[in-house]
């Protein structure tokens, strides 16, 4: 019996391909015999030395890896390869008919009997015996009656699909044009796609815009890139708007809100079709939102927040989340570091698994609610088997087998994809724009934000067109008590009510809680803890390599010391490639104190491998602080000595930064200085400059006489004395010759007659515009005593 090989029944000229006794075959490296073959098995002798003889199934001999059969000298034949019918199917019906229109004539040719004919049960034509003619008689034999048929067949094609049959089968006769598939993006050059992905993800950031100044923003950044082939690459308008529909970017992701992608705007179409899971932690999705509420910082300033959170699919459970401040920071120059700002980081989403590892902690006042052992949750089973879970929350702990996430940065980074690789979990990341890849996670942002967000104070709304008017002048929460408010919210709300998409196992019809889905899931499937060790969980840390020096080692500005230090003081550390220096791990949350990993003793039972270093400043800090905090107050440092500040004085700043916040906002004074309005630029209109002494005539200086003086003492012109200028002659020779006697009462002396003060002004220097008469002599007698009225005193 022989076994058929890999070659066509129906190959042209060339027998099947067989496996026959007295053939030398190759398998496991080894040269055997085919001695016989009975039914199924095949009976190998060995050839060489050593080789001992065998008895094999055909079909195991035959799929080995290694298996040949040899030519006489000694070399392993080629196998025939299996041409790939499948690509017929691609073919339409009159493509298909006319292959095997073809083939029949080929077969004739080059056969002489028509297509599943066998040799001898049927005479070939006259002019088609192989035997008697020659195969280019034979060509043009069958040109001629194509032509006479009204069929398009030269004596030259008639040539090549003979020969392309024998090279290539049925396959040989399919037109290659047929089977040609454009690309994605038509004929348009790949450097042209490569830039329109580029600009469309650079201006994601800006305001709404349109088609038109994307074809701009790409045009410009084409003939700044290949300013030679420009005109040569640009496609036209047309061809562009159409490229962008090919290549998925529409007028909705264009339109998205600035700082958010498309995934993040474009809602997942009903009805949703989730991944069909039957395990706890099979499929986990990791996502971040913007949590709509404002938050008081660690410096006592508001500042926006956003939650990442992990959520079982089977259970809807929320197996883990962080809030974590966002604000931009700022830049001193191009070249600079951004300082003070913050936002979800890779070691966030490291921390998030982590804590998906460990049950959550009940809070000093929360309800008894809260805790597990008065929940639906299975508290017996789960404490036998998990020491940790006494006085823990009402939240399972669920290890995640697979996590789905998005193409955002802190996912695709280094430090969380080793971190998923140490705790044996697979990443799978989402496809781009296509937030339906973890739909269930983006439906559940919109019930965080209504039925948490909205609740909470400094709630801002997720437009400006319904946010608040005074929400920064609210009483704002803590980050960590509203990160406590968050998790107290997830034991007491959402583990405990009841979702919509879970359905009971044993009774479909019956609505479960997320607590109760996870009984009931882990009655079937049980759960076997992952508790993180403390090494794994400073392994999750940030790393640095740093060298030891006589002052410590050196982070971020900060000087860490220990009382090791001699021990590790320009110290090789005996790996190739790394030198002096050592690994360090450190908490951005916790920067006081990092740990210096020694691996010359991790195998030691006697010796930790964990050095802490403690930073020297610590004492001037009272409370915990944050590197966010540190970076804060070396910003306000250096804005004030105008230098990088010194570690003792930021650490100051920090510990003042702390007690501020403490104390809380200063009270605003009732009456406030009002701000001065905005004054925009002003238009610039030229005017001729105005001369102010224009047509008054100018004055020669002989002309000029000065004017004339008041002729009264000073003490007299102050208000409220009633001074008399000098009288005339004859009232003076009278007023002398009189006695001199008591002065009437006083009285507002009239506007008319005799020169006083007491009339108006015009009164007065119309007196005195007059040439003022002769002063009289003095008669010969003494003046007259001063007087002794307590007024002229």
């Amino acid at each position: 019996m022989s076994a058929v090989l890999s070659l066509p029944v129906d190959a042209p000229n060339e027998p099947a391909g067989t496996l026959r006794p007295g053939m030398t075959v190759r398998w496991k490296r080894g040269r055997y015999l085919v001695g016989a073959l009975q039914g199924a098995n095949v009976h190998l002798a060995a050839m060489d030395d050593g080789g001992q003889d065998a008895l094999v199934l055909v079909c195991i001999l035959v799929s080995a890896p290694d298996f040949a059969v040899m030519k006489a000298d000694g070399m392993p034949q080629e196998p025939e390869a299996v041409p790939d019918l499948s690509v017929l199917d691609r073919l339409d019906k009159e493509q298909l008919e006319h292959v095997r229109c073809w083939e029949k004539h080929v077969r004739e040719v080059l056969t002489g009997r028509p297509v599943g004919a066998r040799n001898g049960a049927f005479t070939p034509r006259h002019g088609y015996d192989p035997a008697t003619t020659t195969r280019t008689a034979r060509y043009a034999l069958k040109a001629t009656e194509l032509k006479a048929a009204g069929l398009t067949g030269s004596v030259a094609t008639v040539q090549r699909k003979c020969l392309a049959y024998e090279a290539h089968g049925l396959l040989g006769l399919v037109d290659k044009r047929w089977l040609r598939t454009s690309t994605v993006y038509g004929n348009v050059d790949e450097r042209v796609v490569a830039l329109i992905r580029q600009e469309d993800k650079a201006q994601r950031g800006a305001s709404a815009g349109t088609f038109s100044r994307l074809y701009k923003r790409v045009r410009t950044a084409l003939r700044r890139a290949h300013p030679d082939e420009y005109r040569a690459l640009m496609p036209a308008r047309t061809t562009f708007y159409d490229l962008l529909k090919r290549l998925g970017i529409s007028k909705e992701s264009l339109e998205a809100a600035p700082g958010q992608g498309s995934d993040a705007t474009t809602p997942p179409e009903p009805p949703y079709h989730p991944a069909p899971v039957s395990l706890l932690g099979e499929r986990v999705e990791i996502d971040g939102t913007g949590l709509d509420v404002l938050a008081r910082g660690d410096d006592g300033r508001p500042v926006a927040v956003e939650l990442t959170y992990a959520l079982d699919i089977l259970s809807r459970t929320f197996i883990a989340g962080m809030i974590v401040p966002k604000s931009s920071g700022r830049k001193k120059g191009p070249g600079s570091r951004r300082r003070g700002g913050r936002s979800t980081k890779s070691l966030d989403a490291a921390l998030l698994l982590g804590q998906a590892m460990a049950p959550l902690a009940a809070r000093p006042g929360w309800s008894p609610q809260t805790l597990a052992a008065n929940s639906d949750l299975p508290y017996a089973h789960m404490l036998a088997s998990d020491p940790r879970m006494a006085g823990a929350a009402a939240r399972p702990v669920i290890r995640p087998k697979t996590v789905v996430v998005d193409n955002a940065k802190i996912f695709k980074a280094r430090r969380f994809r080793d971190v998923c690789s140490m705790l044996g979990i697979e990443v799978e990341s989402a496809r781009e724009r296509t937030p339906t890849d973890k739909a269930v996670i983006e439906r559940t942002n919109a019930s965080v934000k209504s039925m948490f967000s909205q609740f909470v104070a400094g709630y801002t709304g997720n437009k400006l067109a319904t946010r608040g008017k005074d929400v920064e002048k609210e009483q704002l929460w803590p980050l960590n008590k509203l990160q406590d408010m968050w998790h107290e919210w997830v034991v007491t709300e959402w583990q405990q009510r009841q979702h919509e998409g879970l359905r009971s196992p044993f009774l479909p019809s019956l609505i479960l809680t997320p607590n109760q889905m996870y009984a009931a899931a882990v009655a079937m499937e049980g759960a076997v803890p992952r508790p993180v060790t403390p090494d794994e969980s400073r392994m999750l840390l940030l790393q640095a390599k740093r060298t030891v020096t006589r002052d410590g080692i050196k982070i971020g500005n900060r000087t860490y010391v220990s009382h090791r230090i001699r021990e590790f003081k320009n110290r090789h550390t005996g790996i190739k490639g790394q030198g002096r220096r050592w690994p360090v791990y450190y908490n951005p949350y916790e920067p006081s104190r990092v740990w210096l990993y020694d691996h010359t003793v991790e195998k030691d039972p006697d010796h930790s491998p964990w050095v802490p270093f403690d930073f020297k400043h610590r004492h001037l800090i009272r409370d915990s602080w944050t590197q966010y905090l540190w970076e804060k107050a070396a910003d306000l440092v250096a804005g004030l000595v105008g230098r990088e500040g010194s570690e003792e004085e930021i650490a100051r700043a920090v510990d003042d930064l702390l007690a501020r916040a403490r104390r809380g906002p200063s009270p605003t004074p009732t009456s406030a200085k009002p701000v001065a309005a905005f004054v925009p630029q002003p238009l610039e209109i030229p005017e001729a400059p105005v001369n102010p002494y224009a047509g008054i005539t100018r004055a020669e200086p002989g002309s000029v006489t000065p004017a004339r003086s008041l002729n009264v003492d000073a003490k007299d012109l102050f208000p409220g004395r009633r001074a008399a200028l000098a009288p005339t002659a004859p009232e003076r020779a009278a007023s002398s010759a009189a006695p001199i006697q008591a002065r009437p009462p006083r009285r507002r002396p009239a506007s008319e007659g005799g020169q006083s003060l007491g009339g108006s002004a015009s009164d007065i220097f119309r007196e005195l515009a007059s040439d003022p008469p002769e002063k009289p002599p003095w008669p010969d007698q003494d003046p007259p005593p001063p007087s002794q009225d307590s007024q002229e005193t």
